[in-house]
């Protein structure tokens, strides 16, 4: 009689997961799904049945996770705020040239995230809260731990130039008016269909920051993790 040959490693048995990595996992899976629906199908077309359809998960495994529409709603439009979080701090990491890093800021923001068909879901949602106020008073909290975030990471990478002329306060202010810009941009640009009026306004902006503020020179790592980033409980 022969032996039996060793398992290979595609039969091996893997490791099972654990019941918080299945809960994880099927969270993601909900809500990468709604994030499609909300950009492909818009809020409307964007129901319960349909998203959990497009994250092959059952009905049950919905409501364990997200009790509403509304609830999936709100933590899909906090996950892409995070990936935007995210995606701008390691763009800024990976600018090596301090002296441009505020123009290609502008630059790559508009390219990979404010430009791109998956923000379509985020406009939605603001669409959707001008006759949803239940839905408005969610995404205005939302909102606000946002910036609670986002003030320091500006403090981390910039400074002003003149603090006597340009306070921090200043500097904040200017980040707020450049995401209402993009946001602004990204809801219209379909009707503009003018990539280079686009960028020459990218510019314009960038050129203006510049005479108030520079980027911080040395700055390699990220700033701290901010305790407004804690998920509210759904």
């Amino acid at each position: 009689m022969t032996d039996s040959p060793p398992p290979s490693p595609t039969s091996a048995a893997r490791p099972r997961r654990t019941q918080a990595e299945r809960s994880d996992l099927m969270r993601t899976r909900l809500l990468e799904a709604t994030l499609q629906s909300l950009a492909e199908d818009g809020y409307a077309g964007s129901t319960l049945s349909s998203i959990v359809r497009r994250a092959g998960v059952s009905r049950g495994a919905q409501v364990h996770h997200y009790p509403n529409k509304q609830a999936l709603m709100l933590d899909a439009a906090e996950d892409l705020l995070r990936r935007t979080y995210r995606q701008l701090g390691e763009m800024l990491l990976s600018i090596g040239d301090e002296d441009d890093r505020l123009s290609r800021l502008v630059e790559a923001a508009w390219d990979q995230v404010f430009s791109t068909p998956l923000f379509n879901a985020y406009t939605e949602l603001l669409i959707a809260s001008l006759r949803d106020h239940d839905l408005a008073d969610a995404l205005r909290e939302r909102l606000k731990r946002v910036q609670q975030v986002y003030a320091p990471a500006v403090e981390h990478y910039f400074e002003p130039i003149d603090p006597a002329r340009t306070s921090k306060a200043d500097l904040h202010a200017m980040f707020v008016q450049l995401s209402f810009f993009l946001v602004g941009l990204a809801t219209q640009a379909h009707l503009m269909n003018d990539r280079a009026w686009i960028r020459s306004h990218l510019d314009l902006w960038a050129r203006q920051a510049a005479q108030m503020m520079r980027a911080r020179k040395g700055v390699r790592l990220p700033p701290p993790r901010s305790e407004a980033w804690r998920r509210p409980a759904v």
